[in-house]
């Protein structure tokens, strides 16, 4: 499976930023993943006009012929949306991160979703921090982690993504907004694969080298 990470910088223009979008998926076949907030970011300055043009991006995004996620702000939420010629899966931020706690309101704990005949979960930035969830996501086939890291704190990011993956064994891939720290990463269940800082990476996930190294490696994952 091909896959493609955008370490996207989001502007003040909204517009501007949907536009980006919308032109890398239409020049790619690829799955693509995107930061998280890439079209607007935390612009809690401006949080109503922020609301209203998630929903008309969701509007626009859904008439792609294309796979990709990324997470959009809308009713005062951090929706993680998966897209694949329209919603395929969507599910608001659960665990909150300091100033995110006096304007969003907490969605729903992450969850398993098949797509393609895929098992795939996902984890929004901060959630990343909470092993329970990694309990729950050993031998899914694809983790999927789009982010705002804190630059900062960016050495905790890239070891927990790691960790992730060993500890799963499952493919994790992200994506830092390059506001705080453009990184991404694909990472199988043997913890190897790309990193980069770059604008943007092509990449393939090999599923059946991970099924082979849960058989070598056995901790109980079917």
């Amino acid at each position: 499976m091909k896959i493609k990470l955008i370490n996207l910088k989001t502007s003040s223009d909204y517009e501007k930023n949907l536009k980006e979008v919308i032109s890398i998926l239409n020049k790619t076949s690829s799955f693509t993943l995107f930061p998280e907030v890439c079209l607007t970011g935390f612009d809690y300055g401006n949080w109503d006009e922020v609301n209203e043009f998630g929903k008309f991006a969701v509007n626009e995004l859904s008439k792609i012929d294309k796979a990709f996620a990324l997470t959009i702000i809308e009713d005062s939420k951090n929706y993680f949306y998966f897209f694949d010629n329209g919603v395929i899966h969507k599910r608001a931020k659960y665990n909150l991160f300091g100033y995110e706690n006096r304007y969003f309101e907490i969605g729903n704990e992450p969850t398993v979703f098949e797509w393609n005949g895929l098992k795939v979960a996902n984890l929004i930035c901060f959630e990343l921090r909470f092993i329970k969830y990694w309990e729950k996501f050993k031998g899914v086939d694809l983790i999927l982690v789009p982010a705002r890291w804190g630059k900062e704190r960016i050495r905790h990011f890239k070891t927990l993504l790691k960790a992730l993956s060993l500890s799963t064994q499952s493919q994790v891939i992200a994506v830092n907004s390059a506001n705080e720290s453009a990184y991404s990463c694909s990472f199988d269940a043997w913890g190897e694969g790309v990193e980069s800082e770059i604008y943007e990476i092509e990449t393939i996930i090999d599923f059946e080298k991970n099924k082979k190294i849960r058989k070598k490696l056995n901790i109980g994952i079917e």
